[in-house]
């Protein structure tokens, strides 16, 4: 994912509470550390996604694990730009740890759909998002 924009960097701790008995994070808490830096980046960009009219809505996740993630560690997230097509955009992610930076842990994308939240149909996807995506 090198070539890629690098739209955004997160660190996310490890609560002992992500573990599982398998002794290492469980597989749901990759996605939702992938939704934290989500949404921490639209925030970064000025994006207002809580109770706003108009907003993201996850048509697709997809991950890929690639080495187990174990208490205590901080995660990174690393976003990059995809596809972005009328009223959809991909972002995809990178998945390490502060400890072992050069390790992918796990990789994959979320393809997003821009929605009006009251008509509950497509829009096109903001004109400054666009720009931020390289499309």
């Amino acid at each position: 994912m090198s070539e890629k924009r690098l739209l955004h960097t997160a660190h996310i701790p490890v609560r002992w509470s992500d573990m599982d008995n398998y002794g290492h994070v469980n597989n749901t808490i990759y996605l939702e550390y992938v939704q934290e830096a989500r949404v921490e980046w639209f925030a970064s960009i000025g994006i207002e996604i809580d109770h706003a009219p108009q907003g993201p809505v996850v048509l697709q996740t997809l991950h890929t694990y690639l080495k187990p993630v174990v208490h205590p560690a901080t995660v990174v997230i690393e976003l990059y730009a995809g596809a972005v097509g009328r009223s959809s955009l991909v972002v995809e992610h990178r998945l390490s740890t502060l400890e072992e930076p050069d390790a992918c842990y796990g990789e994959g994308h979320c393809k997003l759909v821009w929605i009006d939240h009251a008509g509950n149909q497509s829009v096109p996807v903001p004109e400054p998002l666009r720009r931020v995506m390289g499309a």
